[in-house]
């Protein structure tokens, strides 16, 4: 192949890709997305995912997006964010945290989920309604607004949800 093929398959995959994502945060605000994407943290998405993790996420989750939950979460608004972020350094270093998100006068403000820790694979967010849940440990709690899962995709899930203005979880897999 010449030059020119080349060129044009790499600006193929890039559109592909940055659509991808584009539309994968197309339910985010750019305020929420310019907030949390700082300090070389990225929100995770469908290509941040390993193979079998991708797999799985979209059988699962179709159209979804694995590093945004939109809700309502926290006691003291209406729509709220929750937000996985990952940081590499390199292949071999990848961080990951989550922020709750939520807008107050339109502004974005941040709150910690999940402290920042180092692992191999990201884990997940998704939303889940109000309702009773029961956890794997006969752990029961009856949440009267949308709660979300932080879920290593082959390994364990909790589910989190505010009680008040504190936050609380339970495991739902192991």
């Amino acid at each position: 192949m010449n030059l020119t093929k080349w060129v044009l398959i790499a600006i193929f995959f890039s559109i592909s890709t940055h659509s991808h994502a584009e539309v994968c945060l197309s339910g985010i605000p750019d305020s929420v997305r310019s907030t949390v994407e700082q300090d070389n943290w990225t929100i995770l998405q469908p290509q941040d995912l390993s193979g079998d993790d991708l797999k799985v996420w979209k059988v699962n989750h179709p159209g979804q997006c694995p590093g945004v939950a939109v809700g309502n979460f926290f006691p003291k608004g209406d729509s709220s964010f929750i937000v996985a972020l990952i940081q590499r350094d390199d292949q071999k270093n990848l961080l990951e945290k989550v922020l709750l998100v939520t807008l107050k006068k339109d502004r974005p403000a941040t709150g910690p989920v999940v402290s920042p820790a180092q692992v191999t694979t990201p884990s997940v967010v998704w939303r889940l309604p109000p309702r009773r849940y029961a956890g794997i440990d006969g752990t029961k709690a009856s949440i009267s607004r949308d709660s979300f899962v932080f879920e290593k995709l082959v390994g364990p899930a909790s589910q989190f949800y505010y009680r008040g203005t504190h936050l609380k979880s339970f495991v739902i897999s192991k």
